[in-house]
């Protein structure tokens, strides 16, 4: 096929364009061609040129998971004294045709806001200009919309002065051509009253973490808080697009009261300190008792020394007593209730392991547990004496073996409570209703404990209600809720009442 290039015309114009070919004939007698003549017209062909040159400099800006702006440039040529309008089209990659967000803009207007997109999704943008003869060639553009709100930060570890979150990137859906750049963690003192009104103190304090590319779960550590105050913390993902960064939407505020003072174990043993220093005044009182007692020995005669036995007897008793608080923190906690923690013939399959190291007993491989960094729960064989330690209260996997013993370290670090009132404690198959936390609900967690961790550090809360089929964690503001219902398969947890 030939191809002619026929310049000079109209824009907005429609022209009627016919051919003809001329006859040439070769005489083959050094005459050259013999021209005879042309051949027939052909059919007429109508075509009408564009109104316009190409839309220029089309953009988009203000990206969020939802909506976009579009902006464009005029053309640089077109046709005066005719109606020429935009036709802006939007769709997702792959859509049809059927299924594309279709607007008419004036020939005045350069820029339009999109709504109701999906979050996470790479969308076409077409533009062209149309009169009612002809319409000119597209301009296109590729955009990718922000995340919706990510998923809520899991609760690591709650210190004095600060907290440690794990926020699960691996759960969120980027679109394509999109790479993460970004956390923003922002953090506000507040206070919460008695009906968990919750109202700011301070200034907003924005954290950024970099990601640089990495979509696995991402575990940061916000410093500098103080011990005994509550602070609302809330996440964005910042995501890069073409060199443009898109954030995301806030994830729903996080409640987390810092401890006074320490940890709860922390706060147990002080509490110990003080039944010892008790200890230690009735020890000095019963020996002045003694010394005055001793003073009369000449003049009390038998009587008075059958005094000083007892006495003393006494003295040997209340030493006793002193010698038990001051042992080593599991003696110190003998009759408290902690089997629901320590699980005999368990095993913690924990994947790659933290540490390993051989110890005398249960307790001894919780105390190295404690000393180690990161390590949440641990597993002892009974028979070789070797203690493994993992960063997950139960390990990722749970296995019945009769020589093993299994701690949650952070289950019981947190919970004490008199074995015989654990029973007016834990309801099974009951459901705490009524007096649902704001924002304290989430999905994954692994047992009822680790739900009550969530509880032990978050303010106001005084109950949990735990849904073992799906993980689900609920808090309560109210010690049993405002009722309690029958419900297959909840466990219903009373925080003050455990801590009674």
């Amino acid at each position: 096929k030939d191809v002619i290039r026929i310049g000079g015309l109209k824009s907005n114009t429609a022209y009627n364009i016919t051919t003809k070919y001329k006859v040439l004939n070769d005489a083959r007698d050094n005459r050259g061609l013999e021209d005879l003549g042309f051949g027939p017209v052909s059919e007429m062909a109508e075509c009408v040129t564009a109104p316009t040159s190409l839309v220029r400099d089309l953009a988009v800006t203000d990206v969020t998971s939802t909506s976009l702006s579009i902006t464009w440039v005029k053309p640089e040529k077109d046709t005066n004294g005719v109606n020429i309008t935009y036709i802006l089209k939007v769709r997702e990659v792959g859509a049809s045709e059927s299924e594309s967000i279709i607007v008419d803009k004036r020939f005045t207007e350069t820029s339009h806001q999109v709504t109701g997109l999906s979050p996470s999704t790479l969308y076409e943008i077409f533009i062209n200009t149309k009169t009612d003869l002809s319409s000119s060639q597209h301009v296109t553009l590729l955009q990718a919309t922000a995340p919706g709100a990510i998923p809520f930060p899991e609760v690591k570890t709650v210190e004095e002065t600060s907290v440690t979150l794990i926020e699960k990137l691996s759960l969120v859906e980027l679109p394509e051509g999109a790479t993460t750049s970004k956390l923003l963690v922002r953090y506000t003192e507040v206070e919460v009253d008695s009906e968990a009104e919750i109202t700011p103190v301070g200034d907003p304090i924005d954290q950024e973490i970099d990601l640089e590319g990495n979509s696995d779960d991402k575990e940061f550590t916000i410093d500098g808080l103080v011990g005994g105050k509550s602070y609302e913390v809330t996440v964005q993902l910042k995501i890069a697009f073409n060199e443009e960064i898109l954030p995301s939407d806030f994830t729903e505020d996080l409640i987390i009261t810092t401890p006074f003072g320490g940890t709860e174990t922390e706060k147990v043993k002080r509490r110990f300190d003080g039944i010892k220093d008790k200890t230690n005044d009735m020890i000095d009182d019963i020996s002045g008792e003694v010394d005055r007692e001793s003073e009369k020995l000449d003049t009390l005669g038998t009587e008075l020394e059958q005094f000083i036995n007892q006495a003393t007897r006494d003295l040997q008793t209340f030493s006793s007593v002193f010698r038990q608080n001051t042992t080593a923190q599991e003696s110190i906690l003998t009759g408290i209730a902690k089997r629901y923690c320590i699980e005999s013939g368990i095993n913690y399959h924990t994947g790659s392991i933290l540490k390993s190291q051989s110890t005398g007993s249960i307790f001894e491989c919780l105390a190295a547990c404690r000393d180690s960094t990161d390590c949440n729960g641990a597993s002892w064989d009974t028979k070789t004496k070797m203690c493994r330690m993992s960063r997950q209260r139960r390990g990722d996997q749970i296995d019945n073996q009769k020589q093993m013993v299994s701690i949650n370290r952070v289950c019981y670090d947190t919970l004490t409570g008199a074995s015989s009132k654990w029973k007016n404690c834990i309801k099974i198959d009951t459901d705490f209703t009524g007096s649902g936390i704001t924002g304290g609900q989430s999905r994954g967690f692994g047992s009822e404990w680790d739900c009550m961790g969530w509880c032990l550090t978050t303010a106001n809360c005084q109950s949990i209600t735990y849904e073992a089929s799906d993980g689900r964690c609920r808090l309560n503001s109210k010690p049993f809720g405002d009722s309690q219902t029958s419900h297959s398969g909840f466990i219903s947890i009373s925080l003050q009442c455990m801590q009674a």
